[in-house]
């Protein structure tokens, strides 16, 4: 099937030429090779009381209705310069498309407007803003296809029972390593509660399968926490989860390539980077500062929590008596840590 393209201005002077000429509809249609439906709508859309317009004057007309549908942040300076200055600020266009929201209610705004108006063009201006998004891609919808995993004894997440897909119990967790620039050694695990979306931040110097999965055992022993099950994505660190199922905790794996199958800690990852940008030194990381961010984050309101903690909904969902609930202010990281971090990268700073 033949794609669809605008009419040409050579195209437009073939149909003025042909009507001058007292030929049919269907005739000027051949001639140039469309359809008589669009040679019908060109002269409908283009005549004024006279009749057809010249080919020149047909054409501007068709170009200026085009612009006038093109993309509405474009059509607004002041809303592309709102959304500009908060991108800069690190807001998501989640946050962004809220916040102008309720401050224009005469003038709603969705995030995925911003996105389409992100990726519409290549200009530089664009690709800069794109670059500060927490997921920056240079296209969007693109996924690599991955070779199958050669882990063993891996359980597809396609058999996990649909009471831990429902988040109808808690206990079930996802994991999953975050890496910084300089090292594709030494990580940060990163490990969550699906239904309370408790978050839990380990430092290690390296990603031997043996040191990630010793790691998740001893925070789950220090932390005493009730596991029944851990969804992984397709990384060899993970290799030696059997010695997990030894313990009585169930192992999943999202499909090959799918990352996404496991998005609480996709979204956490994701909240992760604001605080530790993947320009900033794995090297200048230190256990203390993760310790910091863990516990910041966990004092975060969530939205999908009915705005609580995650801390205090880890708390009420297992039932935690006698122990005090995690204080709401804000945590101070060290003062070296602070201004180490402003020099490596111009995202969102801590303040006491």
């Amino acid at each position: 099937m033949r794609e669809f393209s605008q009419l040409s201005y050579h195209e437009r002077q073939s149909i003025y030429t042909g009507l001058c000429q007292q030929q049919s509809k269907r005739e000027i249609a051949r001639n140039i090779g469309r359809s008589v439906s669009t040679i019908t709508r060109e002269i409908t859309r283009n005549s004024d009381q006279y009749g057809y317009l010249y080919p020149g004057q047909a054409h501007k007309m068709a170009q200026n209705r085009k612009h006038i549908n093109g993309p509405k942040i474009d059509r607004d300076p002041h809303l592309e310069s709102y959304i500009t200055e908060k991108l800069k600020e690190r807001w998501s266009p989640d946050t962004i498309a809220c916040q102008w929201s309720v401050d224009h209610k005469d003038q709603s705004l969705c995030k995925e407007t911003i996105y389409q108006w992100l990726y519409s063009d290549n200009k530089s201006k664009k690709i800069g803003l794109r670059k500060l998004l927490v997921r920056s891609h240079k296209k969007r919808g693109l996924r690599i296809k991955r070779s199958k995993s050669t882990i063993k004894n891996r359980v597809s997440i396609n058999k996990r029972p649909n009471n831990i897909n429902k988040r109808e119990e808690i206990g079930h967790f996802e994991c999953d390593l975050m890496f910084n620039s300089g090292s594709q050694s030494k990580n940060i695990c990163t490990f969550i509660e699906r239904t309370t979306r408790k978050a839990f931040l380990i430092h290690n110097d390296n990603k031997s399968t043996k040191t990630v999965i010793n790691s998740l055992i001893d925070c789950i022993n220090q932390e005493k926490l009730f596991v029944k099950s851990i969804t992984f994505d397709n990384g060899t660190e993970f290799a030696d989860h059997t010695r997990l199922n030894k313990l009585n905790i169930d192992t999943y794996f999202c499909n090959p390539g799918q990352p996404w199958q496991k998005g609480s800690i996709e979204n956490l990852n994701g909240i992760l980077r604001r605080y530790l940008p993947f320009s900033l030194p794995a090297a200048d990381i230190t256990k203390d500062y993760v310790s910091k961010i863990n516990e910041r984050i966990n004092l975060m309101p969530r939205k999908i929590l009915s705005r609580k903690t995650p801390a205090d909904a880890f708390n009420e969902a297992f039932m935690v008596k006698g122990s005090k609930k995690e204080s709401r202010k804000k945590l101070a990281l060290p003062a070296t840590e602070a201004i180490l971090y402003n020099q490596k990268t111009l995202s969102v700073a801590f303040h006491s």
